[in-house]
């Protein structure tokens, strides 16, 4: 650095414009004595810290340590020296503390030159009081710590507290007393340099505490697990570079993933979050916290939410922090660690990864023993199995990357027992609808930046109604591992071995993760509704209908008993209709005869959303209602028979929680309930199941309960529909999805269909995958996909599910697209 260049002088004067210093301990008086030289301590080489220190000195009219030292023997160097080291990493590696030429310069003439002295003046400047007399809760974010700041941190530290900047001189250590009291000469530099940082330290302890950073010390020692050092010596191996270099990358990785947490930070944001939820939400609901308080005390919590928003890291973290339990770090993508809002989302305790570390074993080895040196020493987690949120409402496909590697820490360390916590967080209104909406039409995800961050804050408005967090089941580990592998407990388990029934482990826990999120769902208001009208001809409904239609569906729920967890609004039927109109989510248009609740086009689509969110407890018995949609009495026989054929792709589609041999027990209590409900007639002569006439009040509610789950079946049948019109050893995978997706979309716009996940490719990939592992199509060896005969026979029987109009829509645009094509060839 040229410390007397003219913009080190312009920016000292432009910082002295905002910053007011005090010293709390002044120098003591300079030795007036040409062969006594006063050089200062830094602890570090920060531009801002040399500046003050230089104004400081100036002011009372003492030596600076920007001037170049007059004596002869020591002019080469300036009035000012710092401790930490030009490459921290590298000194720690090598275990070696610093060598300084200028130490062992000024060393050598004070040997040559016996008349000669160095005064070395430890000095610390602190940007701020310290955080405990603190205040404004900036200036508790910003305040001074232990660790070393970043150009980014620094200014903001000197925004907000730079006009309480303390500066604190240290008395002086005299070098030539040093060497006189020491025995061997050659560790003369060795112990000053110890004696320097050591006094940098007192002084530092003395002011803001002694040094917690637990994130510093948890690099260093993760750097030295036997395993990161094998993964860092292959790393040097194949890359051909130097131990250091592969180290360098190693700690690169750990600064990037481990969290940095600062109960501090969390105390801050515990009181914006109040602030927020308050402001913009009418409430939090909180549903079975109790067995949480019960199961930490035996086991290690990792709790996996379903992921509808970017509010579900705060909101989580923010209901734990009130239940009394100890909140947990959170694993985040690393698209969240930009500038301001990752470094505080760090200290709130988030760990940030990348979405994919595919051939990088050494970030994959690094981010697996952080995991599991978290899970060993009892630190709950948190991360969200789905991968990435929602944008269609329903759960999706779980991910099995960060579950796959806390089982295997699990393994490797054995400490406390495992429970895997699943959440259900239930929104009446998300702040991402439209967004989610657009990107569901083809446009492009925003980029998470400052930028876009920032933004999208400053457009939150109106009001976002309450939230609902469930806490569902556990799910043990030691139970699944039972299961699975009755001798897991026995065997040695390493970083490279991955046993044949960790596959099956991993996959059966996620089931069941996603299963137990289910089960614990909070249906509201806006559910409801939504579910109501989205089924409604023209999505409009007279008020008085809606009303037997909402009782309806809440009685359907309650009686079906699809969990005992499951949690119901508290609102009667015409409340969650004024509930819905307040939160601008439905229409009302006046009349003498009674008012319609309806939909515009803008909400209809948006409303699918929270319908999609509790279709898994509608889906059998619309199902069993889709069974008359081409007739109207049917024998039970055959309605299991449809049934079962669409329960294959609806249970993994809606992680439903029946097995196969209890589908028929089911679909006999969802045909009694529906027969007590009149909406069914059942003759125990005949033993025939008849629906409602038309033209009927029930015949209404009926064919409603049907058109719930009938988006779903279009879309199968379309996939099957066209998979069969093409032929066998005509259509890749690729191919088939980028054909259904296209005619999706032009089916949704021609006939209406308000239902964006209609054309989800995940929705439309996860089915084709399941006609290939149920056996209904297979992959040849050209890579084309050929239909079996048992798939056409099923296909002819599970057709009677859709509405015969529906079936002759998609088979007639079928038709004229292959003629269309014909043509243009």
């Amino acid at each position: 650095m040229n410390v007397s260049s003219p913009i080190n002088y312009l920016t000292q004067k432009l910082l002295y414009t905002w910053i007011k210093t005090d010293i709390v301990q002044a120098p003591a008086a300079e030795v007036k004595d040409k062969n006594t030289v006063v050089i200062y301590v830094l602890e570090s080489r920060a531009w801002s810290d040399l500046l003050v220190v230089e104004h400081e000195c100036l002011s009372l009219g003492i030596t600076r340590p920007r001037s170049r030292i007059t004596q002869q023997q020591f002019k080469k160097w300036h009035h000012v020296y710092t401790v930490a080291q030009a490459q921290p990493l590298k000194a720690w590696l090598q275990n070696k503390i610093k060598y300084s030429k200028m130490l062992s310069g000024i060393h050598q003439a004070l040997i040559e030159n016996p008349e000669l002295d160095v005064h070395f003046v430890p000095v610390v400047v602190f940007w701020g009081r310290p955080v405990l007399k603190q205040k404004h809760w900036l200036r508790i974010l910003f305040s001074d710590t232990w660790g070393f700041a970043g150009r980014t941190r620094r200014f903001f530290t000197i925004l907000f507290n730079g006009k309480n900047t303390l500066v604190q001189f240290s008395p002086a250590i005299s070098f030539r007393q040093l060497i006189d009291d020491t025995v061997q000469q050659d560790n003369s530099v060795d112990k000053l340099q110890a004696l320097l940082a050591r006094r940098l330290t007192e002084i530092k302890t003395a002011t803001l505490g002694p040094d917690i950073s637990h994130r510093r010390t948890l690099v260093l020692k993760l750097l030295e697990n036997p395993d990161v050092e094998k993964a860092i010596a292959k790393q040097c191996a194949e890359n051909n570079i130097s131990y250091y270099r592969a180290t360098k990358t190693a700690h690169s990785y750990l600064k990037e993933i481990v969290a940095d947490r600062s109960y501090i930070t969390i105390q801050i944001l515990q009181r914006i979050l109040t602030a927020f939820w308050n402001r913009f939400y009418s409430g939090i609901s909180v549903h079975f916290s109790d067995r949480l308080k019960t199961i930490a005390l035996s086991h290690e919590l990792v709790y996996v939410p379903c992921h509808r928003s970017h509010v579900d890291y705060l909101l989580l973290s923010y209901v734990i922090h009130r239940e009394g339990l100890a909140i947990p770090y959170i694993a985040a993508g690393n698209n969240l660690n930009m500038p301001i809002i990752g470094p505080v989302l760090r200290k709130g305790g988030a760990f940030f990864i990348r979405r994919s570390f595919k051939g990088n074993e050494l970030y994959s080895t690094v981010l697996f023993e952080y995991l599991a040196t978290q899970l060993a020493t009892g630190m709950p987690i948190e991360y969200f199995v789905e991968g990435g949120r929602s944008r269609t409402g329903r759960l999706l496909l779980p991910k099995p990357g960060m579950l796959a590697m806390t089982i295997r820490a699990f393994l490797k360390y054995q400490r406390r027992p495992i429970a895997f916590i699943p959440v259900y967080i239930g929104y009446e209104k998300l702040m991402e609808s439209k967004s989610y909406l657009k990107e569901l039409k083809g446009e492009s995800k925003k980029s998470e930046t400052l930028l876009n961050s920032v933004r999208s804050i400053l457009n939150i408005r109106g009001r976002y109604g309450s939230v609902t967090v469930n806490f569902g089941q556990p799910v043990l580990l030691n139970d699944v591992l039972n299961e699975q592998h009755a001798d897991w407990s026995r065997e040695q388990y390493n970083d490279l071995y991955r046993p044949e029934w960790l596959r099956a482990t991993v996959n059966q826990t996620s089931r069941l993760i996603m299963r137990h999120i289910n089960e614990c769902c909070a249906v509201n208001a806006i559910n409801l509704v939504a579910t109501a009208l989205l089924a409604a001809p023209n999505q409009a409904m007279d008020e008085g209908e809606l009303i037997r239609t909402l009782c309806f569906y809440g009685d359907l729920i309650e009686r079906l008993h699809y969990s005992s967890d499951v949690t119901m609004p508290h609102y009667k039927a015409l409340s969650e209709i004024h509930h819905a109109e307040a939160l601008g989510m439905v229409r009302r248009r006046k009349h003498e005869m009674g008012d319609f609740i309806y939909l515009d086009n803008a909400h209809a689509i948006l409303l699918t959303y929270y319908r999609n969110n509790v279709l898994h407890l509608f889906v059998m018995p619309a199902l069993v209602a889709s069974c008359f949609n081409n007739a109207a009495a049917l024998e039970r026989e055959k309605i299991i028979r449809y049934i079962k054929i669409a329960y294959a792709f609806l249970e993994t589609e809606f992680f439903l929680p029946w097995k196969s041999s209890e589908l028929e027990k089911l679909i006999d209590d969802i045909l009694q309930c529906l027969s007590a409900t009149e909406l069914l007639d059942y003759n125990k002569d005949s033993g025939i199941y008849t629906r409602p006439r038309i033209s009927t009040d029930a015949h209404a509610q009926f064919s409603g309960l049907a058109h719930i789950i009938s988006p779903l079946l279009e879309l199968y049948y379309m996939i099957f529909a066209l998979l069969a019109e093409h032929g066998s050893n005509t259509l890749t995978q690729e191919r088939l999805e980028e054909l259904c997706y296209l005619m999706a979309q032009r089916l949704s716009l021609m006939y209406e269909i308000n239902s964006p996940d209609f054309f989800d490719k995940k929705l439309i990939t996860n089915f084709i995958n399941l006609l290939i592992e149920q056996g209904y199509v297979t992959v040849n060896e050209t890579g084309n996909l050929e239909l079996s005969d048992f798939a056409l026979n099923e296909g002819r029987h599970a057709r009677r599910l859709l509405d015969k109009n529906m079936q002759y829509n998609i088979l007639q645009m079928l038709r004229t697209s292959s003629k269309n094509q014909k043509m243009a060839v």
